[in-house]
Parts: C-alpha cells; sequence; structure tokens
C-alpha cells in the first residue's frame, strides 16, 4: 500500500516513515533506516521520525547513530517516554550504563506503568552490581506483565548474581512456560542448576538448547563450563572445543579448555591454550592468571620466565592503579594495636580454610583486630566457623575492587594479607590500589604475585632458603621460622591403621592429588618405580579420575605398566577419601608442584610421604612440611633419590610400621600442628612489617 502512495506521492513523508516501520517489522532493519531517513530529510522536526530512525539504527547495530537519532526525537518533544527508553538501550549498547538508567527513570517518570522501561532499568542496574535495585524493578515489571518471558529471563539472571540459584531456576522456568524453545533461557537455566550442582539436569538443558541452535558457540561454552564445575575435565574440553569450532574468537572458550587441560595434568598443551586465548584478547587478566598459575605446574617453564610473566601481569593490570594510590593515614604508633585484613575468596571447605582456621582463632585481640573480606557468596560450615572467629567479616564477591579498596580504607586497615595469588576468586585488584600501608601475600599461591602494591610473601627458610628464589619475587620474602603452614586435623578423622603390606596385601604406592600435578614427568618415574619393585601397585585418588581413566592408564602403559597395576579412583567424599589412606603404605609426592594439604592428610593417616623438592617455591612445599616434623630423609633431591627412598620404605616393614604407629604424636608435638607458636610467630612477623611501614614514614613522610 505504502509503494503505491509513494509512486503517486515520491515525497510523501508519512508513506516513507510507515514503509520504513514496516520493513523493520519484516526483519530489514537496513531497508527500515533507508526509507525513515528519507523521511527525516523531508521533515527532521519530526520526533516520531527520529524515534523511528533510531529504533531501525539500534536494530542495526548502531548505538552511536541511534542514541543521536533519539536525542533529536527527545530535544523536540522531551515528553516523548519511548524515546528514553530506546535511548537507554542505545546508551547501553555503548557501555555508559549511568546514562542509560537515568534515561530510563525519565522513561517511568513519564508513564510509570511502562513494563519494558522497568525492564530495561532492571538490567541496566544489574550489569552495574547493583543487584537489589534490579529486582526491585524486574519485579515491578512482572506486576505490570507477569508473564514476560524477556523479564522472568532478566530477572533469573539478577537472583543468580545474587546467589540466589534455586530462585533463578524458578524464573527461568516460568519464562520457558510462554516460550519453551528459547535456547538463551535454556542456557541460562542450565547455569543456575549448575550452580546447585544439579549436573545432569543442566546438561539436559545444554543438549536442548544446542540441539534447537547447533550453531550457537555460547551454549557448548555454558555446556563444557558445567562438566568443568563437575569435574568431568575430558568431557568438559571436549565441549569448550565443539564452541571454538563455531566461534574460533571465543575467548571464554579458549580459557576454560585450558582450564580443563590444566586439570587432566596436560600442562604444556594448557600453557599454548592459554597463550592464544592472550592472542585473542591480549588484556584479559584472567586468563593471564591462569596462564601464570599453568607455568607452576609446568615442567619446561624457566624461573626466570615465570617471573618475567608474573612482572607483565602486573604491570598490564596492576601498575595504573598502583601509580594513583595515595598516602594512608593510619597512625604510625609501631606498637598500638593493628587493624588486620585477610581476603581470599576461599574462606570454605578448601586447603586455604583449612590451613587459615587454627590461626584467625588464635588471633591475639589485645594487639590485632581482625577483618575478613570474602570473595565468594558460597557458605559452608568452615565458612560459619571462620565467621565466628572474625571481628568484622565483610562478603565482597558482587562489589568492584573499587568499592573494595575504599572498604579497606575505611577499616582502616593495617596490614592486608592476600590469600589467593592468581587462583581463583583472587582480588589482585584491591591490593593493586594499595588501600592498606602494609600489604603481604601469604598461603594460597606459592609464588609471587608480580605486584609492586604487595610488599611482602610469607614463607619458610625451608620453602624459599637464603638467596634461592628472592631475585624471582616482586616482594620481599620473610621468612617464619618453623613452616609456612599451620596444620589443623580434620574433624571425625578414621584411626590410623597398619600398613596394608603388613596385612597380607601387597605394597602399595599411592597418589592423592590434583591430576594438573601428574604430568609426564611424574608418570615416567612413577613408572620407574613399578619397574624397580614388580610385586608393588599403585592407588591414585584424584578430581575427574572417572572420565579420564582410560587416558591415564594409556599414560602408564606406554611406559610399559600393566593397567591392572594401576588403581584409578576418583574423589567421591572427604571421610572416603581419608578412609582410602588406610590402603597406602608409601605416599608419593608429586612435582613440580607438590602437595600441601593431601600431605598433611596423608601424614596424619600414618602414611610417610617421599617428596622431591626443586629449585622453585611450589616444588618445595613437601620439603617444608616434611622437615617441620623432622622427616628430612623423606626429602630428597634427584629422581634416582626419589626411587631409592620409597623402595627404601616399601621394602622395611619394621620401618613402615612404626612410623605409621607414631606419626599422630611426631605430627602433634612439631611446630606444624603448634598453632599457637605459629600464630605467634605470624603475628611477629606483621608487626615487625608494621614496624618498618612507621620507620619509613618517620626517614620520608608520605605527600
Amino acid at each position: 500500500m505504502y509503494r503505491e502512495v509513494l509512486k503517486r506521492l515520491p515525497r510523501h513523508a508519512d508513506a516513507m516513515n510507515m514503509f520504513g516501520i514496516l520493513r523493520a517489522q519484516q526483519g530489514d532493519p537496513a531497508s527500515a533506516s533507508e526509507w525513515i531517513g528519507k523521511a527525516v530529510s523531508i521533515d527532521p522536526q519530526n520526533a516520531a521520525y527520529q524515534f523511528n530512525l533510531g529504533k531501525a539504527l539500534l536494530q542495526l547495530k548502531r548505538p552511536s547513530d541511534a542514541s543521536a537519532a533519539l536525542e533529536r526525537a527527545i530535544a523536540i518533544d522531551n515528553d516523548y517516554a519511548e524515546a528514553y527508553n530506546e535511548l537507554g538501550l542505545a546508551r547501553m549498547e555503548l557501555g555508559d550504563l549511568q546514562a542509560a538508567t537515568s534515561a530510563f527513570r525519565r522513561a517511568l517518570h513519564l508513564r510509570s506503568n511502562y513494563w519494558e522501561a522497568f525492564n530495561n532499568l532492571g538490567l541496566a542496574l544489574h550489569r552495574q552490581g547493583r543487584n537489589e535495585e534490579a529486582s526491585e524493578s524486574l519485579r515491578s515489571a512482572l506486576e505490570l506483565e507477569p508473564q514476560s518471558p524477556t523479564v522472568l529471563s532478566n530477572l533469573g539472571l539478577v537472583l543468580r548474581a545474587q546467589g540466589r540459584a534455586a530462585e533463578a531456576v524458578e524464573s527461568y522456568r516460568a519464562a520457558l512456560a510462554s516460550n519453551p524453545q528459547d535456547p538463551t533461557v535454556l542456557t541460562n537455566l542450565g547455569n543456575a542448576l549448575t550452580d546447585l550442582s544439579r549436573y545432569e539436569e543442566a546438561v539436559s538443558c545444554f543438549r536442548e538448547a544446542t540441539a534447537i541452535a547447533p550453531g550457537d558457540a555460547d551454549g557448548y561454552y555454558n555446556w563444557g563450563a558445567a562438566y568443568l564445575r563437575a569435574k568431568r575435565f575430558q568431557e568438559a574440553a571436549e565441549k569448550f572445543s565443539d564452541a571454538l569450532a563455531r566461534n574460533p574468537r571465543l575467548v571464554e572458550a579458549e580459557r576454560g579448555r585450558g582450564s580443563a587441560l590444566h586439570q587432566l595434568g596436560r600442562i604444556e598443551e594448557a600453557i599454548e591454550v592459554f597463550r592464544r586465548a592472550l592472542l585473542l584478547q591480549p588484556d584479559d587478566k584472567d586468563a593471564r592468571s591462569q596462564l601464570l598459575f599453568a607455568l607452576l605446574h609446568s615442567d619446561e617453564a624457566d624461573p626466570r620466565q615465570v617471573f618475567a610473566e608474573h612482572l607483565e601481569w602486573a604491570q598490564r593490570h596492576a601498575a595504573p592503579y598502583f601509580s594513583k594510590s595515595g598516602p594512608h593515614g593510619n597512625s604510625p604508633e609501631p606498637e598500638r594495636r593493628l587493624r588486620l585484613g585477610y581476603v581470599s575468596g576461599d574462606f570454605r571447605h578448601h586447603s586455604v580454610g583449612q590451613f587459615f582456621e587454627p590461626v584467625l582463632a588464635r588471633h591475639d585481640r589485645r594487639e590485632f583486630e581482625v577483618f575478613c573480606y570474602y570473595n565468594l557468596s558460597y557458605t559452608d560450615a568452615t565458612t560459619e566457623r571462620l565467621l565466628r572467629s572474625a571481628d568484622c567479616w565483610r562478603e565482597i564477591p558482587s562489589m568492584s575492587d573499587e568499592a573494595v579498596a575504599d572498604l579497606v580504607r575505611a577499616d582502616g586497615i593495617d596490614v592486608l594479607v592476600d590469600l589467593s595469588g592468581h587462583t581463583t576468586y583472587h582480588r589482585l585488584l584491591v591490593f593493586a590500589r594499595k588501600p592498606a600501608p602494609v600489604q603481604a601475600t601469604w598461603l594460597g599461591y606459592l609464588s609471587t604475585t608480580g605486584l609492586e602494591a604487595i610488599d611482602y610473601r610469607i614463607t619458610d627458610r625451608r620453602a624459599s632458603p637464603e638467596g634461592l628464589l628472592d631475585a624471582f619475587h616482586s616482594e620481599r620474602l620473610l621468612r617464619l621460622p618453623d613452616c609456612q603452614w599451620c596444620y589443623q586435623a580434620p574433624l571425625d578423622c578414621p584411626q590410623v591403621a597398619s600398613p596394608p603390606s603388613t596385612r597380607g596385601g601387597v605394597v602399595t604406592f599411592g597418589a592423592f592429588s590434583s591430576l594438573a600435578k601428574i604430568g609426564p614427568r611424574v608418570i615416567s618415574l612413577w613408572s620407574r618405580l613399578l619397574e624397580r619393585f614388580p610385586d608393588a601397585r599403585l592407588l591414585i585418588v584424584g578430581p575427574g579420575l572417572a572420565t579420564a581413566r582410560e587416558e591415564y592408564l594409556s599414560r602408564f602403559a606406554s611406559h610399559g605398566v600393566e593397567p591392572e597395576r594401576v588403581d584409578l579412583r576418583d574423589f567421591q567424599s572427604f571421610p572416603d577419601y581419608l578412609a582410602m589412606h588406610e590402603e597406602v603404605d608409601v605416599m608419593l609426592d608429586t612435582f613440580p608442584y607438590t602437595g600441601g594439604t593431601t600431605t598433611c592428610h596423608a601424614l596424619w593417616m600414618g602414611v610417610p610421604v617421599v617428596s622431591l623438592a626443586g629449585r622453585s617455591a611450589p616444588s618445595r612445599g613437601g620439603a617444608s612440611l616434611l622437615r617441620a616434623i623432622a622427616l628430612d630423609e623423606l626429602v630428597v633431591d634427584t629422581p634416582e633419590q626419589y626411587l631409592d627412598a620409597a623402595c627404601g620404605l616399601a621394602s622395611d616393614p619394621e620401618r613402615l610400621s612404626v612410623l605409621r604407629a607414631g606419626m599422630r604424636t611426631r605430627m602433634s608435638e612439631s611446630p606444624l600442628m603448634d598453632a599457637t607458636r605459629f600464630t605467634y610467630h605470624l603475628e611477629q612477623a606483621y608487626r615487625s612489617m608494621w614496624r618498618y611501614w612507621c620507620e619509613g614514614t618517620k626517614r620520608k613522610p608520605e605527600k
């Protein structure tokens, strides 16, 4: 109809505008913008024409041009609610979330029952991390449009961000009730189910979503992420590869595949994948942190290279904030009571929580007021115990780095301690802003952070002998006198049993470890051990082995080890994991990244551990632990000595029995488990750091 009108009246602006709207409805925004643009050229003061042009340009992914047209519409008609709403959408596309929020609020001021504007405002607030406000706005939209799948889906996003995954599932299911074939909502539902560890249901959602949209890389990426969370690492790697086949530039999928390969012990492959991710997105701080952690597990990485990569991370991501950090108002009194802050995402059933709990409980509250900044929404029984032991507990996962740094300054923290390094859930960019005058890293990451803003790394003289590692740290190494860790035995431990080989069984070597630590050199040496001790078997327990069993058996088979001599078991539950130590005579430490918590648990269950010490901090954790309990003879320097020590123990049932029977007493009476002594030395370290800073303010006052 409009074509006929335009044939007779070629400059009929209304017909051009309506024909453009029709073309937009038919899915041709390019033609729409052309026709509406002609109408605008005839009558540029027509607000509706400018509005329709802005909508068409927004459909064409031209948010800057769309924003200009919509602003012209508003300049002509300042009460044009729809134009404000579309302008908010254009500003969101441009990344200006505050301006978008203002536009949506103006639309709602003009029309209080505008449910689309409530929905869009909720999305804008969510993207700013203002999820309480976002939830309120989306619920207002639902009061006006209760069945809207768009609003229900967006509410699911917000609920999930708030850690309310069960409610998010309900919201997504409600959205699917009116549109069950929406692959995006199916994928989001799968993600919420993954948060709840309902992995089979999540996988079903991803399978359905990818069947509906087989070319959509995001569905496969999220499927891989669910497998990664479920510790099904082999399948995770495959799904991330499927995502990359559909979108080779999907950085998240490269990162995910790198994580899966890392967890499978395919470290060198993982390193290459992380480097590919950084070629796609050089400023991806998370991919670079993952690369750093992988390098610590590498047999091939040179210490100078590893240090240089850490400095590169800091230069790219941290240095700009450190250069802008200002002076501190903390009173430089060397002996006053200090405010001590710990930052971690691992205040839960985790190795960091395991070592941190006895220290937190024993801090001298006359000397220190202790703040804990927890960077994860997940809580468990360990979290609850830690919370009760802290003087002040802050939950920070939804806060920006800038906001957390401001909070630390407002809390007046004197010494701020990082417990994560470059591991998952770290907040190193908070430390980059130097919110506390003294900053240190301890416990969760056995290497440098690379940050100039972090003054110290806390270690010990066995883990970091004088002169060995100092040159490869941006921090000053502060060595505790006994050990860098303080071990507290788990609750409800099984009793120590006699060695299995003395109970009529064959000699069993064991390795209870993350697969990331069991690389090619480790498997090669363990295979030599089985060759040298032909009647022995090897029990390996690790997360992910259920789906990587055949691959690991083939790795040993390539060294001539028969499958029946290697028992591979997935991690089931913590009590089962402890009980399985009854089946092991001698535990084999990994290298170049040794055990920490797993070594302590093995020793507590009476099982001696043989550890090969290297020339990097991660390779010397076993040395630190074993020497702290006076078992120096189990720390070796070469692969041949490793074989000799393991075979020597396995061949001496009397020695095994004596060690096993006396191990808990040995540990309990050692500095490793003297939590009061350890905490005192740690506090003395903090006090020395603080005194040094106070002296510095006298020598060189801050401006």
